[in-house]
């Protein structure tokens, strides 16, 4: 302690000051500066998460987390259904200071998504994105050169050894006795027909992109699929929704996201070591699938230093239309038995009079399903209607009893 007189102070007054210890001021400024950085990200966020001019209106949010944590609360459908009916079929929503645009009812979508196609083509750069396919691939790729191309092979591929051919009904009637057989060996007892209905119509699709089909006691198959189902759900998971708006939390050892990471790495190693085995035999620019189509145009392609065709993106490529290809008929299907088992009464052994959507596998596996099973929850069991939210609305795990007729 130093004792100083005040200036102006009678003689021998004195005034006492603390110094502060010895060693001290180093440590200061070193604790001062990352808090003075932590403080520059703070408000910086902060900025972000203001709505621009002319932005649509939308709920408020928690600061530096906007609207996660309410997505987070309650099943985001729900939210954002209440959210539609109080600001309007076009509303903002703050995901930790991503602005996103909300759409609900035709009207409003398909002005976007058909009128305005061109504009709304594009994908926005999220940190998810780019560490599970660097925003390659198909469904994740920005719009330009590498969406277009992968996007015309895809369709014309289908079309070549998919819709196009005129077996191709054939072959989903096939998959659909191989389905049925498999339910049959239940003999009634109750079952979870998930598995079953992903595998069937998993397989529609895995016959257009290997060239084959996967039986229904493949475990590694199977495995994969469950990785799927289960990454689809976490992706939509409030967790996250976190990651993409801080994705400095993926240094953290633990969270959702790294268990999507974990099994997107799994898959990319079933997958490539699947297109390994299914391209073996490949005789160029003779393609037997979507694997030898694509192998075509990278061989095409091979000196234009342009070209967005890759052995990666060939892994992404097909990862996203496994996914494409059986999420959504799945789902309906398990929505369509459950209510068929709900209602019994409306069961009938007939034929759909839309006799036109018989190239449409939901008809054929639907129908057949129909033709030879009664459909019934066991006794005393009550499904939960209150869905789960995937790449769309799936129904919560249940069991049924396929009797048959």
């Amino acid at each position: 302690m130093r004792v100083a007189a005040e200036p102006g102070a009678r003689p021998g007054a004195a005034t006492e000051t603390a110094t502060a210890p010895a060693g001290s001021g180093p440590w200061l400024l070193a604790l001062a500066a990352p808090l003075a950085l932590l403080l520059a990200l703070v408000v910086r966020q902060l900025l972000k998460q203001r709505r621009p001019p002319g932005f649509p209106p939308g709920p408020a949010g928690l600061p530096l987390l906007g609207n996660i944590p309410a997505l987070g609360a309650e099943q985001p459908h729900v939210y954002l259904r209440r959210q539609s009916l109080i600001h309007g079929q076009i509303f903002s929503l703050d995901l930790g200071g991503i602005s996103a645009v909300v759409l609900n009812g035709y009207d409003a979508v398909k002005e976007c998504l058909v009128h305005q196609s061109e504009i709304f083509a594009d994908r926005p750069s999220l940190p998810l994105f780019k560490k599970l396919t660097n925003m390659g691939g198909l469904l994740n790729s920005k719009y330009g050169r590498g969406w277009t191309e992968h996007r015309k092979l895809a369709v014309n591929t289908f079309r070549v050894f998919g819709y196009g051919q005129k077996s191709f009904e054939h072959k989903i009637s096939e998959e659909s006795l191989f389905f049925l057989e498999a339910i049959d060996t239940y003999k009634g007892r109750p079952l979870d027909l998930k598995h079953l209905i992903t595998n069937a119509v998993s397989n529609i699709t895995n016959l257009i992109i290997f060239g084959e089909r996967f039986t229904y006691e493949d475990t590694e198959f199977q495995h994969m699929i469950e990785i799927f189902s289960e990454n689809i759900e976490l992706a939509a998971s409030a967790s996250v929704f976190l990651y993409n708006a801080f994705p400095w939390i993926g240094i953290l050892p633990f969270g959702k996201h790294q268990q999507l990471f974990k099994n997107a790495a799994e898959v990319y190693e079933f997958l490539h070591e699947l297109i390994e085995r299914v391209s073996e035999n490949r005789k160029p620019q003779s393609p037997r699938h979507f694997v030898d189509a694509y192998l075509d145009e990278m061989d095409c392609n091979g000196n234009d230093p342009e070209s967005t065709y890759s052995r990666e993106n060939l892994i992404f490529s097909v990862g996203e239309l496994i996914i494409a290809g059986t999420e959504t008929t799945t789902n309906v299907l398990r929505w369509a038995v459950l209510f068929m088992a709900l209602y019994p009464n409306i069961q009938g052994r007939r034929h759909c009079l839309g006799e036109q959507l018989a190239r449409m596998e939901m008809f054929i596996f639907f129908t057949s399903l129909l033709q030879r099973f009664h459909l019934h929850f066991p006794h005393g069991v009550i499904p939960e209607l209150k869905p789960r939210l995937g790449m769309t609305l799936q129904p919560q795990p249940y069991l049924v009893c396929a009797q048959r007729r």
